[in-house]
């Protein structure tokens, strides 16, 4: 199900932003944007609510808000946007879900929006695991973008010390553990993936073949089965065995 926005912001650079943002989104649908805070409060008064409302705080004529006091009952969320945090405040006051403060990168703004749709939430996910079948990681080039993993490319991930390498099958990404530490702790427990040392978690879809205790994936990756682990590993082969 996807997630209806609206955004209200005067400077319209500032819009574009935020429209180019909403867009890297597939989760998250832009039903009309305005410059004007009277002509939002006219037309969005009379239309159906949506889940989300961005709103400027400083616009000429009426303040963000006070335009978000009138239509409360127009969005099941409201984020606020400004340059300025005197306002964070006010904002909490007219009940916000979420403040964004200008000039906010792609990575605040996924975190403002996975704040009121948490991964695991039964309604909205901005960062679906697994039903969606792909979740997005900070850019090792710039944490302020967000890199799209997809699941089914996926074909390990290795933990080392700080730092976490996602290898799929066009390239590998390295990031900080602390970054995706959540979602990794998710795709450990996913059917999907089984664990064979205390680094290693490998996708089984991309096993190609199993000699001893090592284990050769797609894109010619190889691992090493560890002791602990080659009980659970070898009763995963066998239940997956062509048997006559």
């Amino acid at each position: 199900m996807s997630i209806s926005c609206i955004a209200i912001d005067d400077d319209s650079h500032s819009l574009e932003n935020l429209i180019s943002y909403i867009d890297k989104f597939p989760e998250l649908k832009l039903i009309k944007t305005f410059t004007e805070p009277l002509l939002a409060l006219s037309e969005i008064s009379v239309s159906e609510p949506v889940d989300i409302i961005f709103i400027d705080v400083e616009m000429p004529s009426l303040s963000g808000i006070e335009l978000a006091g009138l239509l409360t009952q127009k969005a099941e969320n409201l984020v606020f946007t400004t340059a300025h945090s005197i306002y964070a405040l006010d904002a909490f006051k007219v009940q916000a879900d979420a403040y964004l403060l200008k000039p906010y990168s792609i990575l605040h703004f996924a975190k403002a929006i996975n704040s009121i749709y948490p991964a695991g939430s039964t309604e909205h996910t901005i960062f679906p695991v697994f039903e969606d079948q792909f979740f997005y990681m900070p850019s090792p080039e710039n944490s302020d973008d967000l890199i799209r993993i997809d699941l089914n490319d996926l074909i390990s991930i290795e933990r080392f010390e700080n730092e976490i390498t996602l290898v799929t099958l066009n390239h590998s990404f390295s990031t900080s553990k602390i970054s995706i530490a959540k979602m990794i702790t998710l795709l450990s427990k996913n059917f999907a993936f089984i664990e064979i040392s205390e680094h290693v978690t490998i996708a089984k879809r991309h096993i190609v073949s199993v000699l001893d205790d090592q284990v050769l994936l797609a894109g010619e990756k190889s691992y090493q089965v560890a002791d602990e682990y080659k009980e659970r590993f070898e009763q995963f082969v066998e239940n997956n065995r062509l048997k006559n």
